[in-house]
């Protein structure tokens, strides 16, 4: 038979094996995914030299402000050099990516103008028709707040709107002046 005193040091040993787990486990759980429970397959990539936008392509490495992807539930990539040419492509997946549905969709992902850290493109805020120009000349540039969104919008103009709202009759008016950067030809719709 065990004495109380032999119980002690196993009891505060299984203790500190479970917290120990406890913690090891989210941590393993947040490598796994983010904190609003995505998959880590579906967090921003990083956009390499290599890559094309999957609308225009042009480089979107070479243009790490303005960069945007699109994450499908595969863990594939399709980036863009600017949100215009995203949007391009999410509204016209058919087009541009016949093998692909929407629903196939896992995350969009879009560079916040002012900090240029990624965002959740379905939740920012995006100012549209600025002065500011793209790499591809008129954008929609997204911002984290309303607030930052709108402190730009009265340095530069445009419209804001949301994820939901956008659509090609939001796109089409911008869609003068491409390629103004690399004067190049850009293709048609």
């Amino acid at each position: 038979m065990h004495s109380k005193k032999e119980n002690k040091p196993t009891l505060l040993l299984l203790m500190i094996l479970g917290l120990t787990a406890v913690l090891f486990g989210g941590s393993l759980a947040l490598a796994a995914g983010d904190s609003a429970g995505r998959p880590a397959a579906l967090e921003p990539q990083a956009i390499t030299e290599g890559m094309t936008c999957a609308a225009c392509g042009m480089y979107p490495y070479r243009y790490p402000q303005w960069q945007s992807q699109v994450v499908f539930a595969d863990g594939t990539v399709a980036a863009f050099d600017g949100c215009k040419c995203m949007f391009r492509f999410l509204l016209n997946m058919q087009k541009f990516a016949p093998e692909r549905q929407p629903d196939q969709v896992g995350a969009v992902w879009v560079k916040d103008f002012k900090t240029g850290k990624w965002l959740d493109g379905k939740t920012a805020h995006y100012v549209i028709d600025s002065k500011e120009m793209g790499p591809m000349g008129k954008e929609l540039i997204p911002f984290t707040t309303r607030a930052s969104a709108e402190e730009f919008q009265k340095a530069n103009g445009g419209t804001i709107e949301s994820y939901t709202n956008i659509s090609m009759e939001t796109i089409k008016p911008l869609m003068g002046g491409m390629h103004m950067q690399m004067n190049m030809q850009h293709p048609p719709m």
